[in-house]
């Protein structure tokens, strides 16, 4: 990625255009995660603060929400388009954390301009498949953690 790219903005937005995320540059990495939601969802994240991102929804649309498991994450989704558009954590550090400390999101990189991410790295992070939750009751059949 060329270093003038780390201070341009984005923008992501579902299909129909309810909804609006803007970050405030392009990610570290585009992480194609392999836990049992994510490869579903087919989402590719780039992760970045709570606060520094702006969720924007049109009038009357409708940011549905997936929560399950632990229930610290919620992936929120378009009820008009179906595109999945951000997770959010449910709750504060240090749960919600993948680097020490940091309350991050993911923002699905997937609903940018491929354009605009082209030079960014992109990694396919199968860790998260062996993370155990902290109950096997609410763990997904595909889970692959070891409890």
């Amino acid at each position: 990625m060329a270093a003038t790219d780390t201070d341009t903005s984005i923008r992501s937005s579902c299909h129909c255009g309810a909804i609006t995320v803007t970050a405030p540059r392009l990610p570290e990495y585009i992480n194609v995660c392999q836990c049992t939601i994510c490869r579903r969802y087919g989402a590719a994240w780039g992760y970045y603060h709570a606060d520094e991102v702006k969720i924007e929804t049109k009038p009357n649309a409708v940011t549905k929400q997936y929560v399950w498991g632990d229930r610290d994450l919620s992936f929120n989704f378009c009820d008009n388009c179906g595109c999945v558009c951000y997770w959010w954590p449910t709750r504060p550090p240090p749960v919600c954390t993948f680097d020490e400390g940091e309350y991050l999101m993911g923002l699905n990189t997937n609903n940018v301009n491929p354009e605009i991410l082209r030079f960014v790295d992109r990694k396919f992070e199968y860790s998260q498949m062996v993370v155990p939750l902290r109950s096997k009751d609410t763990a997904h059949p595909d889970d692959a953690a070891k409890y």
